[in-house]
């Protein structure tokens, strides 16, 4: 693991000021457009999942068997169409995959894998993945807040396999 200096650090405690004093703030890759935090927390990262991509790369995706909007019930459509159903916290369960979903006024935002108690697995736009806590850490920032918790059996991981894009499928944004 690269070692990440303080600018970088401090980029983004900048963009999200709560991870100044985050405990579990930790970043854990390098910074890639490949995917982001959609495809991630679906298990995806090598595809940009969401309605467009911010530097125009030819990899944005989304599955034409679900609506493509900025409605926070879209987002939870997207889950569900990999396996996913609402739950009602986001207490670590074993042999589930968790997600926390976010939101702010204007729509779905974010998504981020739980990964342990109070310990969430983000990926941050075109830059780094990060480990954080849940609850307020991206609050007053773009991303909102978590509107609604996520699982589905590990054994279900497969899914994201059978349903991700393949070789030419693929949307190029003009």
């Amino acid at each position: 693991m690269a070692k990440y200096t303080e600018q970088e650090i401090g980029t983004l405690i900048g963009w999200f000021p709560g991870l100044g004093i985050d405990p579990n703030f930790l970043i854990t890759s390098d910074c890639t457009p490949a995917y982001n935090c959609i495809g991630w927390a679906l298990g995806m990262n090598d595809v940009w999942v969401g309605l467009n991509h911010p530097i125009n790369y030819a990899w944005t995706w989304w599955p034409e068997e679900v609506p493509c909007n900025e409605d926070k019930e879209t987002l939870i459509s997207l889950f569900e169409y990999f396996g996913f159903t609402v739950c009602d916290n986001d207490s670590v369960e074993p042999d589930y995959d968790k997600v926390a979903l976010y939101a702010n006024e204007e729509g779905w935002t974010h998504a981020a894998k739980i990964i342990g108690d109070n310990v969430l697995h983000s990926k941050i736009g075109t830059a780094w993945d990060i480990h954080h806590s849940g609850g307020d850490t991206f609050a007053n920032t773009e991303y909102g807040g978590i509107y609604v918790y996520m699982k589905r059996p590990i054994a279900d991981r497969y899914i994201t396999d059978l349903k991700k894009p393949k070789i030419g499928t693929i949307t190029v944004n003009l």
